[in-house]
């Protein structure tokens, strides 16, 4: 996947004064975001960075921060019908890029709010790593990361691009909220440059 790291990343609009990201742990992250076009605001002048993600609105940041040049493929999903129209061609980018690939039973589930461990999967995908079954996470809470995701948590938490919370929790399970998601994009583009 090509990477594009020039200025035009970054927008020259005045960045949106946010009412709900003052003093918040991730108001400096969710700038930066903004601002390389990761992600918007609200049009009441808010971020609600404490609001969940879903599997359509991450696959979008996520291409908004690759800024992939292919078109994508045609979106063959079962449920392709609830994919808005504002997220089909990030979502046709990711499928053609190999990040995402959908459920076992054809659907994508664009509604459903995505969790950490499902991050952590398409971050791994995005940064080329191979799918590693016995990696050690060391999470206190590892014994609840699904299998299908252990490797993918390993890597990225081995590479800086997640910390887990408090005491040492990865809640991969939870949902995750758009602070944390755009934090994590932020990190993986770290480790990208």
């Amino acid at each position: 996947m090509m990477i594009i790291d020039e200025p035009s990343m970054v927008s020259d609009k005045p960045l949106p004064s946010f009412s709900d990201i003052s003093e918040y742990w991730a108001e400096a992250n969710i700038k930066q975001a903004v601002r390389a076009r990761i992600v918007n605001g609200y049009p009441d002048g808010t971020f609600k960075p404490k609001a969940t993600v879903t599997q359509a609105e991450f696959v979008v940041m996520l291409m908004n921060a690759l800024k992939p040049q292919a078109e994508g493929n045609a979106l063959t999903f079962t449920d392709s019908a609830k994919i808005g129209a504002w997220a089909q061609k990030s979502i046709s980018q990711a499928v053609q890029a190999g990040l995402i690939h959908g459920y076992e039973d054809g659907s994508l589930r664009p509604d459903a709010e995505i969790t950490p461990a499902e991050m952590a999967v398409v971050i791994a995908k995005a940064l080329g790593q191979s799918d590693e079954a016995n990696a050690a996470v060391s999470f206190a809470d590892d014994r609840d990361i699904p299998a299908w995701a252990k490797g993918s948590v390993a890597f990225v938490q081995k590479k800086g691009i997640v910390q887990g919370k408090s005491n040492n929790i990865f809640a991969p399970q939870k949902h995750a909220t758009r602070a944390e998601a755009v934090t994590v994009l932020l990190n993986m583009l770290a480790q990208m440059n």
